[in-house]
């Protein structure tokens, strides 16, 4: 078994902790692990795609997700997950995304309007087989007092719905690996979102 995952968002937003955070994890579960990340863009708040690929050592030939071959799609972003739909496909990806919008800086200055969620979801939908999106950033900041807490909210999101081939224990570890200074708050994230994750069918919320 290979699975293929994409983090997608834009500069500050954490994607590519995340991106480590989830690699680690894969790393500890015992999976023959490879990625990329995109860095120049991140100091600007540009597009941050983070690839991370995991499954037996024979069936990860690359670290890049090829087109149309992405399992999952974790967006920080919305307009990201637009951008993302390169690597979906209707029978196969899945995207989570964090309805938390952010208008590019060319977009401010150009005067432009930001897509609704009905048009986000309009767009994704010819590349998606479910797509769940919900406030991770609003649920951070109320739970936890930060947006970023959304990140790891998400990752739990797609552990507890099923959605992430990895076990609990390794995320665990790999955020008390990967974020030490705040390690509690964001296992308390990890877990809130496994909450709202299970028992879950649908959520455009």
């Amino acid at each position: 078994m290979s699975f293929s995952v994409m983090l997608t968002g834009v500069g500050g937003e954490g994607v590519l902790t995340t991106g480590v955070l989830l690699a680690r994890a894969a790393n500890l579960d015992n999976y023959y692990v490879r990625g990329v990340q995109l860095h120049g863009l991140a100091q600007r708040g540009g597009t941050i795609p983070t690839f991370v690929r995991f499954g037996k050592e024979n069936e990860v030939y690359s670290p890049a997700i090829m087109q149309t071959d992405a399992d999952l799609i974790l967006a920080f972003e919305p307009l990201e997950a637009i951008r993302a739909t390169y690597y979906a496909s209707k029978k196969k990806t899945t995207f989570v995304i964090n309805d938390s919008p952010y208008m590019p800086i060319y977009g401010n200055l150009m005067k432009l309007s930001y897509p609704t969620k009905k048009e986000v979801l309009k767009r994704i939908s010819p590349f998606s087989r479910d797509v769940f999106m919900f406030k991770a950033s609003e649920m951070g900041e109320k739970q936890f007092g930060k947006t970023l807490f959304g990140n790891i909210i998400i990752l739990g999101f797609a552990v507890g719905h099923g959605l992430l081939p990895l076990s609990k224990e390794a995320i665990r570890k790999a955020i008390k690996a990967t974020v030490p200074r705040s390690v509690d708050l964001n296992l308390k994230a990890f877990e809130s979102g496994i909450k709202y994750g299970k028992g879950i069918e649908k959520i455009i919320d």
